[in-house]
């Protein structure tokens, strides 16, 4: 297996990135985008966390969508507190 770094996205906290890569099966010749989530320990460096195969048509519906004008960018709704959900006291 080759691969080839395209592009890494890195996080603003710095130790959390996402590096895309281009994988090459050399003995089929196949190649495969993935997208890996590393993140960095100071005692081993940058390790994969997770790691996702995106196929050829999934690459073009996702630049489709990245560059569309008809995506609707909305703020992020953040809550300063958890919601809690009350359950009634349980009767035995």
């Amino acid at each position: 297996m080759q691969s080839t770094i395209l592009n890494v996205f890195p996080s603003q906290c710095g130790n959390q990135r996402l590096v895309l890569v281009s994988d090459l099966d050399v003995a089929t010749g196949t190649e495969t985008l993935m997208l890996r989530q590393e993140s960095r320990s100071p005692d081993v460096g940058w390790f994969v966390q997770s790691c996702i195969s995106i196929e050829p048509d999934q690459a073009a519906a996702l630049k489709m969508t990245l560059t569309s004008n008809l995506v609707q960018r909305q703020p992020i709704k953040t809550q300063s507190a958890p919601a809690v959900i009350a359950f009634p006291a349980a009767v035995a």
